[in-house]
């Protein structure tokens, strides 16, 4: 290849580069901004986190979900589910709670049946009937159960989510912003000076008193 070809392609390839890569906005290109929820003046309380004080770690994935298209999404599609899967099985549920209310009363009314043969016999009626019932909501409340199985695994996948995405960013905050270790360090000393210079003065005065 050519000196002049190759150069040519490898500013095609700088170029491309430089228009595909992803880069990070921030406000102050000489300072990354820190996140609401760890600037010290900040006094909000996230939606996610508002029912809990001090619920940093929430309020730090809140404060990412707010930038984060993905996160976002997320977020709206637990509260739409939040908010309208009670309504959904709302009308199931009644069906089936004015079913077991049959069967239980019922079976109270069949326990006041003295004659054992009429009685067995309803029984097996009864136990026939909730069989079937039984069997026409089966897709239902597998449906319903597995609902219940995919509830749980998400609570977990959830604080997986919300813990792997806020460990980094409490963990840059902890790299750039030690800011008053020398402060520590100076009030160390003086603690330890003044310590020493108590302790030598009680002991001087305590002293007099043998």
């Amino acid at each position: 290849m050519k000196p002049f070809a190759l150069l040519f392609s490898t500013c095609l390839l700088v170029v491309f580069y430089s228009c595909n890569k992803v880069q990070p906005v921030h406000h102050n290109p000489q300072k990354v901004e820190t996140p609401k929820p760890l600037q010290d003046d900040n006094k909000e309380i996230s939606f996610i986190s508002k029912r809990s004080a001090d619920d940093l770690m929430r309020d730090i994935y809140a404060d990412l979900a707010d930038k984060n298209a993905d996160l976002k999404k997320l977020e709206d599609m637990r509260s739409h589910f939040n908010d309208g899967h009670e309504d959904s099985l709302a009308a199931f549920k009644k069906y089936d709670y004015k079913s077991d209310n049959y069967y239980g009363s019922a079976t109270r009314a069949l326990n006041e049946v003295k004659d054992s043969v009429i009685k067995q016999r309803l029984r097996l009626l009864l136990a026939n009937s909730q069989k079937k019932y039984a069997g026409k909501i089966s897709k239902y409340s597998s449906l319903i159960d597995q609902m219940l199985n995919d509830d749980e695994s998400t609570k977990d996948y959830y604080v997986t989510l919300q813990i792997a995405a806020t460990l980094p960013v409490i963990e840059d905050y902890q790299d750039k912003h030690l800011s008053d270790g020398k402060a520590v360090e100076s009030i160390a000393k003086e603690s330890a000076i003044l310590n020493k210079t108590t302790k030598k003065l009680a002991d001087k005065y305590e002293g007099k008193l043998k």
